[in-house]
């Protein structure tokens, strides 16, 4: 049986200290694998490349590799529909508009994840964890208000927390789940498995 995970990034198109990033080889180079380098004409191109890997870095620790920050490595195919680390595939859904980019990615062969990105009202990471309670209320049937976002301590991660999981009244909901942030942007997404 294949493990159902989800890793989702938003950026803000509208942060000026990213817009002239693609026209900066050294960055472009870092960040992109020699086929996508010249896929990248403008700020958006390069921030969708970048949201991608992103968000299949964030499946693939989960999937229980350490991709680390390679962002090279993780090569984004030319239709947008999938990624690949080494020899492990995911599936890609990216959406975007004039201020943002929101980017998916989900273990191969399994249900498209439940995704929703808004425009931040409260701060940013309460903003997410309410966005995210929301989709995953919409898909158990549970009250939104009645789910809390969890992440336990994790030795050796970045910020000292692992993944997010949603419980409700302390028992954990069956659903892999990823929350993002930047700028005034928000995004959630869900594989809920069972209700």
């Amino acid at each position: 049986m294949v493990q159902e995970v989800v890793g989702n990034d938003v950026v803000d198109l509208t942060d000026p200290s990213i817009a002239g990033h693609h026209r900066r080889e050294r960055f472009v180079s870092r960040v992109c694998a020699a086929g996508e380098r010249a896929w990248v004409a403008t700020a958006s191109d390069l921030w969708t490349l970048f949201a991608a890997k992103e968000a299949a870095y964030k499946a693939l620790v989960k999937l229980g590799h350490s991709p680390g920050f390679a962002h090279r490595e993780i090569v984004v195919a030319p239709d947008l529909r999938s990624v690949r680390w080494r020899a492990h595939d995911l599936e890609l859904s990216v959406t975007s508009d004039e201020e943002h980019v929101h980017a998916v990615a989900w273990s191969a062969r399994t249900r498209r994840p439940l995704t929703r990105v808004a425009r931040a009202e409260l701060a940013e990471g309460e903003a997410a964890r309410a966005l995210l309670c929301a989709i995953v209320g919409g898909a158990t049937g549970y009250a939104a208000g009645e789910l809390e976002v969890v992440r336990d301590p994790l030795v050796g991660a970045w910020d000292g927390f692992g993944p997010p999981r949603v419980e409700w009244r302390g028992t954990m909901i069956d659903a892999d789940v990823s929350l993002s942030h930047d700028g005034p942007f928000v995004a959630a997404a869900a594989i809920v498995t069972s209700s």
